[in-house]
């Protein structure tokens, strides 16, 4: 029988209803992790160090463990509204948050740092539970399909193509590139980036070409009508993430799905970008107020039959994404994600342009802390509880 990946297995839904209470939490703070070569996209940059810049792990009264990245809000928005002392499932410590930090809003950094405390109560989950995080949420697979992503607007050619043949000979079969360069300013140089790309990579890859948010529709659709004959898979964030009138307009007019909801920080959002027509959705656990929210928004996928990725912090990501469906994929970012790897003692393996998850309970990336310690990258401990 076809598994219904809408449906979370009874254990995590067991996990969900077990009363328990954070009674220490540690956050670390982090130096800046340098990025060997400063990465820019059609409206941002220089990018200079990975965007982690802490990392919380919680304690319940069991001793049981939960970590996940996170910022300096954690401290002072989130963590006092969840060590109460008093035992709350996870539902119900969820909720005590969330109608918290009401008043900060649904789409800033506040509700995005419970976010992250969700996801640190997920690996808890897990821990307790004595199954790896994918497993929790119903994972029948070890492993999560990665497409490349990199090739930043400040890549010189020659290097793009360097770059994709060592993805190539890693098993990548889907890739994607920045466009739009200086605000969209230098296409020329933009479509024969695309040409040099499908022609490095063949015609049996996938190619998905990235904007960052840069045009209206019409802008956006007469850049798509000049690399049209490069076979692109999906057109991603095009025009403004919250310009809903021209998303609408564009999604009406482009014949290949446009990409939207790294941005997001809710729910209510992706339902926002399905109405327009979006064809393919792609919210990041890191970046959302909740796991529930995540999981949503990949129902919301499945039921209207659009193609569905995640990124953020790629190793982190891979844990939900293998619990979905075998298309779904993780972008991996790796002039970005790729440096925080070697601080990490657990992380998936990559190979075959996918990431193969460990059977060790809890999520499939775990920090090296004591590492970073003698590495210098930690420059303060705050302990609560």
């Amino acid at each position: 029988m076809m598994r219904e990946y809408t449906d979370l297995p009874e254990v995590y839904e067991r996990q969900c209803r077990i009363p328990f209470r954070i009674v220490q939490a540690v956050i670390y703070y982090l130096e800046p992790i340098r990025l060997p070569i400063p990465f820019y996209d059609a409206s941002g940059g220089p990018f200079t160090t990975v965007p982690v810049e802490c990392w919380v792990e919680l304690t319940d009264e069991n001793g049981c463990r939960g970590q996940a990245p996170c910022g300096p809000l954690m401290k002072e928005r989130i963590l006092p509204l969840a060590m109460t002392g008093k035992k709350l499932t996870h539902g119900e410590l969820y909720r005590t948050c969330y109608w918290a930090v009401r008043n900060s809003g649904f789409s800033g950094e506040t509700v995005n740092e419970l976010g992250r405390l969700d996801l640190a109560l997920h690996d808890l989950m897990a821990n307790r539970a004595g199954l790896p995080l994918h497993k929790l949420l119903g994972a029948g697979r070890d492993w999560a399909k990665v497409y490349a992503s990199a090739s930043g607007t400040n890549q010189p050619l020659s290097a793009m193509v360097e770059e994709m043949g060592q993805f190539l000979d890693r098993g990548y079969d889907c890739f994607k590139i920045k466009v739009g360069t200086d605000f969209g300013t230098k296409q020329e140089q933009d479509v024969e980036k695309i040409r040099v790309a499908r022609e490095t990579i063949g015609k049996d890859c996938r190619l998905a070409i990235d904007v960052n948010q840069i045009w209206d529709a019409d802008q956006a659709m007469a850049f798509y009508d000049r690399v049209a004959s490069y076979d692109i898979a999906w057109y991603e964030e095009p025009v403004h993430s919250h310009n809903f009138r021209e998303l609408a307009r564009l999604a009406d007019m482009c014949p290949v799905p446009i990409g939207m909801g790294e941005s997001v920080k809710n729910y209510y959002m992706l339902e926002e970008y399905v109405h327009c027509g979006v064809g393919q959705l792609q919210p990041i656990p890191t970046n959302l107020c909740g796991v529930d929210d995540w999981l949503k928004g990949r129902r919301l996928a499945y039921e209207k039959g659009i193609q569905f990725t995640s990124g953020g912090v790629s190793q982190l990501t891979a844990s939900y994404i293998a619990s979905g469906k075998e298309e779904d994929m993780v972008e991996y970012l790796t002039p970005v994600i790729a440096p925080l790897n070697g601080y990490m003692k657990r992380l998936p393996e990559e190979r075959d342009g996918k990431f193969f998850l460990s059977d060790e309970p809890g999520a499939g990336l775990v920090p090296d802390l004591e590492g970073m310690k003698r590495a210098g990258l930690i420059r303060d401990i705050v302990y609560m509880g």
